[in-house]
């Protein structure tokens, strides 16, 4: 009876995770090199298993308004997977600026203020999508010290020439400033991904249930970090990476992109997601934008307005 319900529900749930539609409608690209096995993996478990979807956004002294639309795949993920029959997956929201601001030597007032502003609007607009199944959870400042001891240890269990493949594999990505902090920071993912060791606390929502099966859905880049948590895991001796789905968020949504954005307390002043006067929008920024307009973010944010769902096509 077990086996013979997890091969009728997992050809349904591959479908509405990564199948053809899925991606098309649902603003994902598809898996990284080397990542069929471990979702094939989630998937199966996710049969017997409460399921979280996981997003993941970093630190940031200026938090752009399409950082919302970075957990807009993960719910309508969770809204396919739960027509299959599948109970509905929750949705784990992980802000981790005040750990990427230690590591990466940013102004921690900035980040811990966006942060919150971030987090504000994850919730109430998640509220209304997802209404119940979701939770924020943030990481707490002043942990990397005890950290740094778990971060070294990763680090230093690297052999000379995947530390070298780490370094040109990221080079410059996660705002890094030092081959060294380039480690740590992708050591960091894989204490927060793989061993769940990054100490966090839930800022609003529900708690995830205990010993779910996981499955990431990151932006492109994540792709670099998923290789990158490979060697780390590989090195150790230790099982990893999970299973990770790509979004189509070419460049991090939480960051401002290079050649032009909009602000999210800029939004939050003004109102407007496009046409704002005198302000250019790099082409990532434009392509994640007008995926926030389909859920009317100014209604969502602000809940006197009714808000309108997105239904996808």
């Amino acid at each position: 009876m077990k086996t013979g319900e997890i091969n009728r529900m997992r050809p349904r749930l591959l479908t509405a995770a990564i199948g053809t539609e899925a991606r098309r409608t649902g603003y994902l690209h598809g898996l990284p090199s080397q990542g069929v096995d471990p979702l094939l993996e989630a998937i199966t478990q996710a049969v017997h298993t409460p399921l979280v979807l996981r997003v993941v956004f970093g630190a940031s002294t200026q938090v752009p308004l399409r950082a919302l639309s970075y957990v807009l795949p993960a719910v309508w993920m969770a809204e396919r997977l739960t027509a299959t029959g599948l109970r509905p997956p929750q949705l784990h929201v992980i802000l981790a600026g005040s750990l990427g601001a230690e590591i990466a030597s940013l102004p921690g007032r900035d980040v811990d203020e966006e942060t919150k502003l971030l987090a504000g609007s994850l919730d109430r607009m998640l509220a209304v999508l997802a209404p119940g199944r979701y939770g924020i959870y943030r990481t707490l400042p002043g942990t990397t010290g005890d950290l740094h001891g778990r971060l070294r240890q990763l680090v230093n269990a690297l052999a000379p020439a995947q530390r070298a493949h780490v370094l040109d594999r990221l080079d410059g990505k996660g705002g890094s400033t030092s081959p060294d902090t380039t480690l740590l920071y992708a050591a960091a993912h894989v204490l927060l991904h793989d061993r769940a060791a990054v100490p966090l606390v839930l800022d609003s929502g529900h708690p995830a249930p205990e010993n779910p099966v996981v499955i990431d859905i990151g932006g492109l880049q994540e792709r670099h970090f998923y290789q990158a948590r490979r060697l780390f895991t590989s090195a150790m001796g230790i099982s990893g990476p999970g299973s990770l789905i790509l979004s189509r968020h070419s460049v991090p949504p939480y960051t401002m992109a290079r050649g032009g954005d909009i602000g999210l307390s800029q939004f939050l002043r003004s109102g407007q997601v496009s046409e704002m006067p005198g302000v250019a929008l790099a082409p990532a920024a434009e392509h994640d934008l007008r995926l926030l307009e389909q859920i009317n973010p100014l209604a969502l944010l602000h809940p006197p307005v009714a808000a309108r769902r997105r239904v996808p096509a």
